[in-house]
């Protein structure tokens, strides 16, 4: 158990780290691309504003006809201008209204021929109507950011400037930041779990150490209270003998002692096996033996009870053959019949005056089912997930009252699951209640099973 919320603990704060660790990088992976974006942009916006600047007054210089007139060479005209400012990673074009390239300005130096920007790859792109703002293309395996706007006036209204300038590495970094980025996560969320999973076990300590004194006090608790118990059962047992010579008030004082010893020993029982699960093992004494037998004997030792709380109990025979070995099972005998005695006397503790509780059995070769119906008062079906925990009662179900532990249902599923069995109920309010315990015939070994 502790070993599991341990585990369970780790989880989730490892998981808490991980959210933390991939919202960081992220919002830190954004942040960079952002800064990185925005300056790219920056630097274009400039070069593209100063570009036109100076294209404007190109045109009203003598040099201008020979880059706008009608009867200029375009082959030449990069000869002509070349525009300052551009950075080696840079260039620009200008493009006339129909969208002819009129020409391409590039760092000093460098040939206007495209070997450095490859014209024919960003042709799409240069023919695309400008929208003022900037985006990545990729040609070549490299990367270029860019972008134009239409010249809103002078003489070389729409004329269009397109800007670019080469990010590859730009995104080099962006790609190598999101390995690293993803390398340093997973290694937080590995230290953040190994701590978690230290920091857990510090905490649970405490815990640990007052559930055992809890466990050792339960079961230490539990021996020694056998022993009394069983005096009083014996002094009860040679009282009830001479109960004929009884006055009628001493006759009451005796039934309801022996009513209460029979819960404490009960409850003293209870304990003891809860005390033992708790450990992580319920061992079992398995041996083969007819479940029919048990059940028929289970329902003998409790129709007294039942008679007294006015409830009748009945037996079906098994359905398909009658046989009792039709109902041989390879169990803990004594564990199935403490099992047994858990749903009938529930069935008719919870039930009404003049109610019924109905026992029977379904086999077949690889299994058989032990039903247990009433028409007692039912279980609201928000209660029904939690009516194995343990002392949990229902407001309606199980009132002050009644003389229930809380711990029956608790043990029966310790008993179930120690068999590897499977147990289910169904529920109508005010109408009755159907427990069903399905139980292999033959198993492999199943004892020291640890618990859930």
């Amino acid at each position: 158990m502790f070993k599991r919320t341990r585990t369970r603990l780790t989880r989730e704060f490892s998981l808490t780290i991980g959210i933390i660790l991939v919202i960081s990088a992220i919002f830190s992976l954004w942040m960079v691309q952002q800064m990185l974006t925005s300056t790219e942009d920056n630097q274009l916006d400039a070069l593209r504003s100063q570009y036109e600047a100076e294209l404007q007054k190109l045109v009203q210089s003598p040099k201008g006809q020979m880059v706008f007139g009608p009867s200029a060479d375009r082959d030449k005209v990069n000869s002509f201008y070349e525009p300052g400012g551009l950075q080696l990673n840079q260039t620009a074009w200008l493009l006339d209204p129909n969208g002819e390239v009129i020409f391409q300005s590039s760092p000093s130096g460098k040939d206007p021929s495209g070997a450095i920007f490859p014209l024919t790859a960003l042709l799409p792109s240069l023919l695309a109507e400008p929208d003022h703002s900037y985006r990545n293309v990729s040609a070549d395996g490299r990367t270029f950011r860019i972008g134009g706007t239409v010249i809103p006036d002078g003489e070389i209204k729409d004329y269009r400037i397109i800007v670019a300038q080469e990010v590859t590495n730009d995104n080099q970094l962006l790609s190598q930041l999101r390995w690293a980025f993803a390398g340093f996560a997973l290694l937080m969320l590995a230290v953040g779990g190994a701590a978690g999973f230290l920091l857990a076990g510090r905490a649970m300590g405490p815990i640990v150490q007052a559930f055992r004194r809890q466990e050792q006090f339960t079961s230490d608790a539990s021996h020694e209270l056998r022993t009394p118990l069983s005096i009083l059962k014996s002094a009860f047992e040679v009282l009830d003998e001479q109960r004929d010579k009884l006055p009628d008030f001493h006759r009451n004082v005796l039934m309801k002692s022996g009513r209460e010893i029979h819960h404490m020993s009960r409850l003293v029982e209870n304990l003891l096996v809860l005390a033992r699960s708790d450990n992580g093992r319920l061992e079992l004494a398995v041996s083969r033996f007819s479940l029919r037998y048990t059940v028929l004997q289970a329902m003998e030792q409790l129709e007294s009870i039942a008679a007294s709380k006015h409830v009748r109990l009945a037996w079906e025979n098994c359905q398909g053959a009658p046989s009792e070995d039709n109902a041989m099972i390879q169990a803990d005998e004594v564990r199935i019949r403490q099992l047994i005695l858990i749903l009938i006397e529930n069935a008719i503790q919870y039930n009404r005056e003049g109610g019924s509780v109905t026992v029977s059995l379904e086999t077949n070769a690889q299994k058989t089912a032990i039903i247990v119906s009433d028409t007692g008062i039912g279980i609201e079906n928000e209660h029904l997930p939690r009516i194995f925990e343990r002392f949990y009662r229902m407001d309606k179900a199980r009132s002050r009252r009644s003389e229930g532990t809380g711990l029956g249902l608790a043990i029966a599923k310790q008993i179930v699951d120690a068999h590897r069995a499977r147990i289910e109920v169904w529920s109508t309010p005010q109408v009755g209640t159907t427990f069903r315990v399905t139980v292999p015939n033959i198993s492999d070994s199943f004892q020291n099973v640890a618990l859930s």
